[in-house]
């Protein structure tokens, strides 16, 4: 799955991490975040991370939209793309993460629909990968998660503990983060899915 994604995948969007450190960077431009850099820890070996969320400072009108094929004016939730998505190959189970960082107060109907449309865009790559490259993608588990930087109603935690379940909001994990002075924080990759390996 993970070579076939690779081939089909946009260099553009791709999200490269620090594989000595199993460290991910993901950069929040937008000037009201309160965090600027998020640092996902324990990132398993050979994944493939990439956004669903890309804004070049050229041609940015082009991206305004997940697919150039649906309205970019709708505003039911077709359009809305997350962060982050990761993949990777967990022993024998094919593995993803559909992830979104949120500064501000949680919208749990809003964030359930860009997770959603998100993991429908991800399934639908994944299909492409099925029929072109002849891989089984039916059992990939999918795992969706949000991050924030407003810890109200999400039970604060400040190391990683595999027994505690973080809180659920639909069908998404929660998990809250605390910037430091440099508009920096960092969360363990283990936090965001359901017993991911350490890769």
């Amino acid at each position: 799955m993970l070579a076939a994604m690779r081939d089909m995948i946009n260099p553009d969007v791709v999200i490269h991490y620090d594989t000595a450190k199993k460290q991910l960077k993901l950069k929040e431009d937008a000037a009201d975040s309160k965090v600027a850099e998020l640092y996902i820890e324990h990132i398993p070996a050979d994944a493939l991370a990439f956004t669903l969320d890309y804004q070049p400072k050229k041609d940015k009108q082009k991206y305004k939209q997940l697919s150039l094929y649906v309205k970019s004016t709708n505003d039911v939730g077709v359009n809305k793309g997350c962060d982050l998505i990761i993949l990777w190959q967990d022993a024998e189970q094919q593995r993803a993460l559909v992830f979104d960082l949120k500064s501000d107060r949680l919208k749990p109907k809003d964030n359930q629909k860009q997770l959603d449309n998100s993991e429908l865009f991800l399934k639908y790559l994944l299909s492409m990968a099925a029929v072109h490259y002849g891989i089984n993608v039916d059992s990939i588990e999918i795992d969706k998660a949000i991050v924030t930087t407003n810890a109200r109603n999400v039970r604060k935690r400040t190391t990683y503990q595999p027994n505690d379940e973080a809180a659920l909001v639909g069908n998404y994990k929660v998990e809250s983060v605390v910037a430091n002075s440099s508009r920096t924080a960092s969360i363990s990759f283990r936090q965001l899915t359901r017993g991911a390996a350490n890769g």
